[in-house]
């Protein structure tokens, strides 16, 4: 199981850098290209001004016009051709721009590891032409710098999106690491409890079978026993299958219930029980309490926190129920006088299988108990975001209580709203 885990984690993790990594690339990749757009646009829009403004053939605004461009100027009139703004360059450079662009009519170049872009218009027919010659090497430079700098931050964010997506991972399995760590507990402690009585049934029916003369009479004991283990199994397969049935519930969707109904009608149900073993039950239910609830899990918790006060309850002993509402929540209480529950034991009375062994529980407790019953009534309690708390003197007396939210069904539309307003139209 271990391994399937570390697979469904590392899926999850290839799936998560796969996506956040594509989405990361769209908009980094979209600001470097938006970024690189931007500045050749500029570029051209710069040859593009040049010309515009251009004063050729009437050279009275030459300076100024020269003055506002940052580009290379290049006149040809004729065979001539006359450069301005080109005083910083050496005369071979210059030279060769002249051919890559007056000649070999080359829109984009480069000369000796600088980069040009260039663009020209006919003034006088085809007797002058203007070039506008722009040397864009650092603007390509600072876009190299740019596209590093984006490519680097880049992969620090995909190395983030990993350690991000491997702590997501690991809380994404830890669900489901508890749940198959759950069941292998829950199937572990269920063989333990299985092997006992297994144990023993086999060992009574070979002692059975060790005398074959002998009666069914002869071995009461032994067949009692088998009884006795049998019971014992079934009491664990039926609680294994409650747990299983709890489970199967948290789909059912939640309809309005009268909880006190609820309450009462399981009280009813135990009287027998406690008049058997002489326990008085009293009850103080508050009426007509209402709420969204899951009916067949609520009257399911009802029933074990019934059935453990009573089979810790020793006889002659009392059981207090109540129920009672306010704004909020509804409060139960399943409260037993007889025996109590140490402080070191009430943390752990929730959890499967666990099991308060001492010479006082065993003193009252009758019929098989396995551990199950508590922890399946706090999970119910936990599907309706409740929450379940025990106290205990640790001598007299354990107190259950219970707290289920108080939730009523909306109704659709302002009723009172509606009468009136029929009122007032009459």
């Amino acid at each position: 199981m271990d391994k399937v885990l570390n697979q469904l984690r590392r899926r999850f993790i290839i799936v998560f850098m796969i996506v956040g990594g594509a989405f990361l690339l769209l908009a980094y990749g979209s600001i470097f290209v938006v970024n690189v757009t931007q500045t050749i646009g500029a570029i051209d829009n710069a040859l593009t001004d040049v010309l515009d403004k251009s004063p050729i053939p009437a050279f009275d605004d030459r300076e100024e016009w020269l003055q506002r461009s940052n580009c290379i100027i290049l006149v040809r009139q004729d065979d001539t051709v006359t450069a301005f703004n080109a005083d910083s360059l050496d005369q071979e450079i210059l030279e060769k721009i002249v051919d890559a662009v007056v000649s070999d009519g080359e829109e984009s170049f480069s000369i000796e590891g600088s980069y040009y872009k260039a663009t020209w218009r006919n003034v006088i027919g085809n007797d002058i032409t203007v070039y506008a010659v722009y040397d864009w090497t650092n603007d390509r430079a600072d876009l190299a710098e740019a596209g590093v700098v984006t490519a680097l931050v880049y992969f620090f964010c995909l190395v983030l999106l990993f350690i991000f997506g491997n702590m997501v991972a690991k809380q994404v399995v830890e669900p489901v690491k508890k749940s198959y760590e759950q069941q292998k507990k829950l199937v572990a402690d269920a063989s333990h409890e299985l092997k006992t009585p297994i144990a023993i049934i086999g060992a009574n029916l070979s002692l059975v079978a060790s005398d074959p003369d002998s009666t069914v009479g002869q071995n009461a004991h032994w067949f009692k026993n088998m009884e006795s283990q049998l019971g014992r199994m079934s009491a664990l397969i039926t609680d294994m299958l409650e747990l299983h049935r709890a489970d199967e519930a948290k789909s059912k969707p939640a309809t309005t219930e009268d909880v006190s109904a609820l309450l009462g009608g399981i009280l009813l149900s135990f009287e027998a029980r406690c008049f058997e073993k002489k326990v008085s039950l009293s009850e103080d239910i508050q009426p007509d309490v209402k709420t969204r609830c899951v009916k067949q899990n609520v009257e399911r918790l009802y029933a074990i926190m019934m059935d453990n006060a009573l089979k810790y309850t020793p006889e002659g002993g009392r059981i207090e129920v109540s129920l009672r509402s306010d704004r909020r929540n509804v409060v139960i209480h399943f409260k037993n006088y007889g025996v109590g529950i140490a402080k070191e034991h009430i943390s752990k009375i929730f959890d499967r299988f666990y099991r308060v062994d001492n010479a006082r529980t065993q003193s009252v407790q009758q019929g098989n108990s396995f551990g199950l019953g508590l922890s399946l009534a706090k999970s119910i309690v936990l599907d309706h975001e409740g929450t379940v708390t025990c106290e205990s003197d640790g001598a007299t007396y354990v107190d259950f209580r219970i707290e289920l939210p108080l939730r009523q069904e909306k109704k659709s539309g302002d009723t009172n709203a509606l009468a009136r307003l029929k009122s007032k139209d009459r």
